[in-house]
């Protein structure tokens, strides 16, 4: 019997075998996207902050941090974390990212409109921190990997 006929002890060991440089390739696709998005969401939140004027871009400024409802950083336990359930908390937080900020929209006084905008700086942040935090997660499944 040839390899490509598999083996009759154990068929399943052939097709494990077989399947496992297409799931590296996935994987490292998957990581190399998340490192993309992570420069694509330093570059969103610099472009967010010029477009917004001032005080946004001025040296210093600070605006304060608002809770969002259902969504807030990564917590630093996150790292502690098995490395299924951080990319289950990871996934869970991208996907409640586009729901966050289409619900942004400027009220009518300027105090809505300055209170949008840093609720929109907040979420470009946001999606900055679960990028990276991501990319990093992932970067723990890439064969040769930090481990």
């Amino acid at each position: 019997m040839n390899q490509r006929e598999g083996s009759l002890e154990d068929p399943q060991a052939d097709f494990s075998v077989s399947f496992l440089p297409h799931l590296e390739a996935k994987i490292r696709q998957t990581h190399n996207l998340a490192r993309l998005l992570t420069k694509y969401a330093e570059q969103l939140l610099e472009e967010y902050v010029q477009q917004q004027g001032d005080p946004f871009g001025l040296p210093g400024f600070s605006p304060p941090r608002l809770a969002l409802a259902g969504l807030s950083g990564p917590a630093p336990s996150h790292a502690g974390l098995p490395l299924s359930e951080r990319l289950r908390l990871d996934a869970a937080a991208l996907a409640a990212l586009p729901t966050t900020a289409t619900s942004l929209s400027p009220g009518s006084s300027a105090a809505g409109v300055f209170s949008a905008k840093v609720l929109g700086l907040h979420v470009c942040g946001l999606y900055g921190e679960w990028v990276s935090r991501t990319e990093g997660d992932l970067s723990q499944l890439v064969p040769g990997g930090v481990s």
